[in-house]
């Protein structure tokens, strides 16, 4: 499932100056995928960025991703499920 480019999947960016960013998958076309984060990179401004240059990860969001399939999802949403992944990955770092 690693090299799946789920949408609504979380994908950590690996290059560039956004390197380290946690992003949600908008959709994939081609080489490239379109990700968003709620704040700088909004659903009206995702981020086009080469599918070699992100880290899909196996964590998902059941009810994030019924949400972008149905073309109901905010940016709200996006921001917080951004910030639960963000804290679940640093609690599993501590402990």
């Amino acid at each position: 499932m690693m090299n799946e480019f789920l949408v609504g999947g979380f994908a950590l960016s690996t290059a560039g100056h956004d390197s380290g960013q946690y992003y949600v998958i908008l959709r994939s076309v081609g080489e490239y995928a379109y990700l968003v984060d709620g704040k700088i990179r909004t659903l009206n401004r995702p981020k086009k960025k080469k599918r070699k240059h992100i880290t899909v990860l196996e964590e998902t969001d059941q009810a994030l991703i019924e949400k972008i399939i149905q073309q109901t999802v905010k940016n709200e949403e996006i921001k917080r499920a951004i910030r639960l992944l963000y804290y679940s990955k640093s609690n599993k770092e501590v402990m």
